[in-house]
């Protein structure tokens, strides 16, 4: 296989005189752009500015949320104490009500058991008592005798 010759011999050597250049086409002349340059300014500074200000907004809105979360936490904490301090008062409170220690702790105190125990009559509920005799008291002050 034969390489191609090279470019220089496929030209001819002498060129042709250049020929006239077109002017370019230009079908519309661009607005300058100084003109929507500082259109477009104060609305990327006002843009600019909501977009910070209303991040600035989120990360105080979860500060907040945050310091929220944190008091939750602490008083649930608080309260799971408290309830156990409460239930363990409300085990010593049935232990030192038990007779037993109730008796234990009269004793202590100095009172004795009774000698004996009479039992006081039953008095049934669906019978109406008896009105009670009764004498009127003489009053302090009386009023005066008349003759």
């Amino acid at each position: 296989m034969a390489l191609p010759a090279s470019s220089a011999a496929r030209r001819p050597a002498v060129r042709n005189a250049p020929a006239a250049r077109r002017p370019s086409i230009r079908l519309f002349e661009p607005a300058p752009r100084t003109r929507h340059r500082s259109r477009r300014r104060p609305t990327m500074l006002i843009a600019s500015v909501l977009i910070v200000g209303s991040l600035l907004s989120v990360v105080a809105a979860d500060d907040v949320v945050a310091q929220g979360q944190i008091r939750l936490a602490n008083t649930q904490r608080l309260a799971a104490v408290a309830l156990t301090r409460q239930k363990q008062l409300q085990v010593a409170v049935a232990q030192l009500s038990a007779p037993q220690i109730v008796v234990i702790k009269a004793r202590q105190l100095g009172m004795e058991s009774p000698t004996q125990i009479v039992d006081l009559p039953s008095v049934p509920l669906n019978v109406a008592l008896p009105v009670p005799d009764t004498v009127q008291a003489p009053s302090a002050k009386t009023p005066p005798k008349m003759p």
